[in-house]
């Protein structure tokens, strides 16, 4: 008689057993696969999220600086021996080794020049970047498409004279201070033509009112203010935003640097810190929950067969009778664990993927979805297997140690 046929005859007699050991391996791999993937969803959400309110990296040109004081006072701050940044340093930043980390490359310039008889604030971008790094813009009109088209902040619109000043708080305007409520207006401009350093362009859009340093901005395409500021082909500074699901910012920050070697590079650290301690907060809360649903599997498969022993105490007695050895009776209790944990793996699986999706969408705030993934099926029927095995081996030694006459006497 074969030991697979002793097994699969003990799971067909013992169906009760079996099935409350299954539902006991299911409800605990179930819940720790669907806490796992609806942690990894929520991670993935708030990276997202998080890498919209823009970017976590800055570059800008390294410089040696000295400041002069006298009496401990601070008089100047005098810079020399200063690196440029150049358009080409695009490419060795794209060229690191974590350049899929990188979702946004946001270049810019930016310098003084006169604006209808004003000096003001211009910063040249690359629209395309520069507008999915700052999600939360919005423009009355549209962002600039052609060289000769220029987006204007808010304050810096006003002073220009392209959109009417608001009315006062008492009229309906909003207020102005440190805790005004900002509000969207209607920016209709009331002309589209302005001249920077004599050269006609057109308004092609008004920033609404960010409450930042935005407003104060004119901005247009970055080629057009290099040519402007007679700065071809120079950058002021680059903002990258890495994908923080887990992304090694330090490293990021070292590979940039060992590409830029005269540029200093540096992570945003409150913008790191935030996404680094929410998906710890979650990671920490999910593997607690683990360890506890791991221990309740153990006890649970632990005290099943160790009350198996107990009521099969006759049948040991026989097997041993009939030439059966020690080795074969602890390998019998333990093929019994090992497939019935297979079995609770697999449901418990199925279950968890199912529970997660089902409920994805209610713990997320864009009601994204989870996918399955082949690794967390793996690492849950090898844990289930693990568990099954591992509580058995107690149970199993001691049924191999019960004395054959003894447990003959039963009869």
């Amino acid at each position: 008689m074969r030991l697979i046929d002793i097994v699969v005859g003990n799971l067909r007699r013992r169906k009760g057993r079996m099935i409350l050991m299954v539902v006991g391996l299911a409800i605990g791999v179930g819940t720790v696969v669907a806490l796992r993937s609806l942690t990894s969803t929520i991670e993935q959400e708030i990276g997202a999220q998080l890498d919209q309110y823009g970017a976590n990296i800055v570059v800008v040109p390294k410089s040696n600086s000295q400041e002069v004081s006298y009496g401990g006072v601070s008089l100047s701050t005098a810079a020399f021996d200063v690196h440029q940044l150049k358009s080409e340093d695009l490419k060795n930043i794209k060229s690191i080794q974590y350049a899929n980390r990188l979702s946004i490359i946001a270049p810019k310039l930016l310098g003084t020049i006169e604006a209808n008889g004003k000096r003001m604030l211009l910063a040249g971008v690359d629209f395309g970047e520069e507008l999915k790094m700052k999600q939360w813009w919005q423009i009355s009109g549209r962002a600039p498409s052609a060289p000769d088209e220029l987006l204007i902040g808010y304050e810096a619109a006003r002073t220009l004279g392209i959109i009417e000043a608001p009315a006062p708080a008492s009229h309906g305007g909003a207020p102005h201070g440190d805790n005004h409520e900002v509000v969207k207006r209607d920016l209709k401009p009331l002309r589209t033509n302005l001249a920077l350093a004599g050269k006609p362009f057109r308004v092609a859009g008004v920033l609404q009112e960010t409450g930042g340093q935005d407003d104060l901005l004119i901005y247009s395409p970055l080629t057009t203010a290099q040519q402007l500021l007679g700065k071809p082909g120079e950058l002021s500074l680059v903002e990258v935003s890495a994908l923080c699901n887990g992304c090694p910012i330090d490293d990021i920050v070292a590979q940039i640097s060992a590409a830029l070697p005269h540029a200093k590079v540096s992570a945003v650290q409150q913008a790191v810190r935030a996404r680094m301690q929410t998906v710890e907060r979650l990671s920490r809360f999910s593997t607690a929950l683990s360890i506890v649903m791991v221990l309740i599997g153990f006890l649970m498969v632990f005290i099943t067969m160790m009350a198996s022993v107990v009521e099969r105490t006759k049948e040991i007695g026989v097997l041993r009778a009939l030439g059966f050895r020690k080795t074969h009776v602890i390998r019998i209790f333990i093929i019994e664990a090992a497939v019935v944990s297979l079995i609770g793996g697999v449901v418990g699986w199925a279950a968890g993927i199912l529970s997660g999706v089902l409920s994805a969408p209610y713990f997320t705030e864009t009601g994204v979805g989870m996918h399955p993934s082949l690794e967390l099926a793996l690492a849950a029927l090898v844990a289930a297997v693990m568990i099954g095995v591992i509580s058995s081996l107690y149970p199993a030694i001691k049924a191999s140690k019960l004395d054959p006459t003894e447990s003959l006497r039963y009869f």
